[in-house]
């Protein structure tokens, strides 16, 4: 049954007239994303969303697929559409293929281990699993149930089919090499040459960044995916179709992370620019195919969050209680400023204390001179402090300094070019990357660890350095760059910090189930999870509770019992948020583990009458005889 999602992925791809194999790989991409939506809404909605149903339901998407596209149905016909014709361009592709290959490898033999995804990408996909729809659920940690759940889709449809979570990382990777295609596509649209569009995906391929996440269990490279399909789709427009799957992308964004709501709007807004010369007419219509499609894809959990909070995309906070709220208290152009400053600081980080301490200064500098605190309450996250950049080699923090600088030094040649043809379309393009930019620091705090949320704009980037780059003669000036992007490359391929290749933690010298707590060391709570785990597989109690209230990470303890005993199923206890409404009087738990809540006497009285109390670690365990 794991094999199905790529069965349907290969039979929509064989269905096309004249596209070449990367046309057709961004369609059957986009319209799998719809179709997984679909499924999952529809099937959810009668409370059929289980393994047997869905397995039949994608059987019949495939044979549907079939008979629409019998006269259709082959491989394309310029199957290598880049034209390699030289020894450079072949390992330019080998390069990409390389690095995808290893990203693909480490991304299936390591289990999901992101703490984002151990606390909310993971956990809502489990109790979904459990009341076999996406309804919403009690739950003391919101962004479970508020949050653009569509990457989480992918991962409900790969474990149900599975039963396992081993393929949840592909889904990052399938981002990853989605984008990679996409922006070569767009590339190709400003009429990059050949070794162009190769270098613009050799671009997306090496982002530090990008590499680290396309391993992991987040959401940010399936978001770039979407972005990056939704661009070339609508700077195509060759076709309603093209506007259909634009609209489709478009919506897979949005349901993908809130982000794509500060990132499209300036896309969006080129495409209007472009389209504006052949009147109103078609731009309504686009407008509303794109309404359509937001209806059909976000709808349904914009109708949840509605219910649950008033607003479609939720609370402001994780709580819902505006502590931790992720907008700025105040939108004034220096508050911008401050963010742009500490954001693009942390693409700067190096290896020597020395550089980056300087980077931290001159960005304190910066900061006084706009009259800014560089910690002001009104732009920081509650309890985040700036320091000064680091080269780390995490998914959240990492820098993608190299492919910044090109980025940059590509601004004096679009300048240079200006007159040539097609180039006032690829300097709007540049000109919507920094309205993005601008938009997401006016609107969101700073933070650290939002690296990994400026991964869409680099991937985005990505055909503007193609471009410059391969109009560039001297194929010399071209290997060094591209020698730049693959030394880069290297360490987050094999050292990456959670999910190693080599050394003595490597993934392929330790075993699957210790490499969950790779990314959170932190909490320093291993042997807690093993313990409680330990007791509870020992136990004949099916219901257990979970207060997750001083913890929010519970999926390294589901994924440790779901393996030992697959019919075990989890509640949330402790909940005072808004979600209670939720509750629907199901049976108590047999047993409670209160996480984190060692030496909390409140949390001992608030479950003594639970069971007999027992001790793991940092956490209490209360299991009734």
């Amino acid at each position: 049954m794991a094999l199905i999602l790529p069965i349907a992925f290969a039979v929509i791809f064989l269905i096309g007239q004249d596209e070449g194999w990367r046309e057709r790989i961004v369609r059957a991409a986009v319209l799998v994303g719809a179709i997984v939506v679909l499924l999952t809404e529809g099937l959810g909605a009668i409370g059929a969303l289980q393994r047997q149903a869905l397995f039949w339901s994608w059987v019949f998407v495939i044979l549907l697929s079939l008979w629409i596209g019998r006269r259709s149905l082959h491989l394309p016909n310029n199957a290598l559409d880049w034209r390699i014709s030289n020894w450079v361009d072949a390992a330019l592709v080998a390069s990409i293929g390389a690095i995808l290959g290893i990203v693909g490898f480490t991304a299936l033999i390591s289990p999901p281990n992101s703490a984002d995804a151990m606390a909310y990408h993971l956990p809502r996909v489990v109790y979904w699993i459990q009341q076999r729809s996406v309804a919403f659920f009690p739950t003391p940690y919101l962004n479970q149930i508020m949050l653009s759940p569509v990457a989480e889709y992918f991962s409900l449809h790969t474990m149900l089919l599975s039963g396992t979570d081993r393929f949840v990382n592909l889904i990052q990777w399938f981002g990853c090499a989605t984008s990679t295609v996409a922006v070569s596509l767009i590339a190709k649209e400003f009429g990059a040459n050949a070794r162009g569009q190769i270098l613009a995906a050799l671009f997306c391929a090496t982002l530090p960044n990008g590499i680290l996440q396309a391993s992991g269990a987040k959401n940010d490279y399936l978001l770039a995916a979407w972005l990056a399909s939704m661009v070339w789709f609508y700077l195509r427009a060759r076709s309603r179709l093209d506007v259909v799957f634009g609209a489709l992308a478009l919506g897979l964004a949005l349901g993908t992370k809130a982000t794509a709501f500060l990132f499209a709007p300036a896309f969006l807004l080129i495409a209007l620019l472009l389209k504006w010369k052949f009147g109103w007419k078609p731009i309504l219509q686009a407008a509303g195919v794109a309404v359509a499609a937001l209806v059909l894809i976000d709808g349904p959990q914009f109708a949840r969050n509605i219910d649950l909070s008033g607003s479609p995309l939720g609370f402001d906070s994780a709580q819902g209680d505006g502590v931790y709220r992720w907008r700025n208290e105040s939108f004034r152009i220096r508050n911008t400023a401050s963010n742009l400053l500490r954001h693009l600081s942390e693409q700067l980080g190096g290896r020597s204390e020395e550089w980056n301490q300087g980077v931290y200064a001159a960005v304190v500098r910066m900061h006084h001179l706009l009259g800014v605190d560089p910690n002001s309450e009104e732009t920081t996250f509650r309890s985040s402090m700036y320091r000064p950049p680091r080269r780390a080699n995490h998914e959240a923090d990492a820098p993608n300094t190299w492919h910044l600088a090109a980025l940059i030094l590509c601004g004096p040649f679009l300048f240079k070019w200006r007159r040539l043809e097609g180039m006032p379309r690829l300097i709007e393009y540049g000109a919507a990357i920094v309205l993005a930019c601008l938009l997401f620091c006016f609107c969101l705090k700073w933070q650290p660890f939002m690296s990994r949320m400026w991964l869409p704009l680099f991937v985005l980037g990505a055909p503007i350095t193609g471009f410059v780059a391969g109009r560039i003669r001297q194929t010399p000036i071209q290997l060094v760059l591209v020698l730049f992007f693959l030394s880069g490359a290297r360490l987050p391929l094999f050292q990456n910090w959670t999910r190693r290749l080599t050394g003595p933690d490597s993934l392929l010298r330790t075993e699957r189930a210790a490499n969950y707590f790779n990314d959170l060391s932190q909490f320093d709570n291993r042997d807690s999870y093993l313990k409680t785990a330990e007791l509870l597989a020992g136990s004949t109690c099916e219901r257990i509770g979970i207060d997750a209230n001083l913890l929010q990470v519970e999926y390294p303890l589901q994924a440790l019992l779901r393996d030992r005993r697959p019919g075990v199923v989890f509640v949330h206890t402790g909940i005072t948020n808004a979600s209670r409404k939720y509750q629907n009087g199901n049976p108590e738990p047999c047993a409670v583990v209160c996480l984190n809540c060692a030496g909390v006497e409140e949390k001992r009285a608030e479950y003594r009458s639970a069971g007999e109390e027992h001790q793991a670690g940092s956490f209490l365990v209360f299991l009734s005889r």
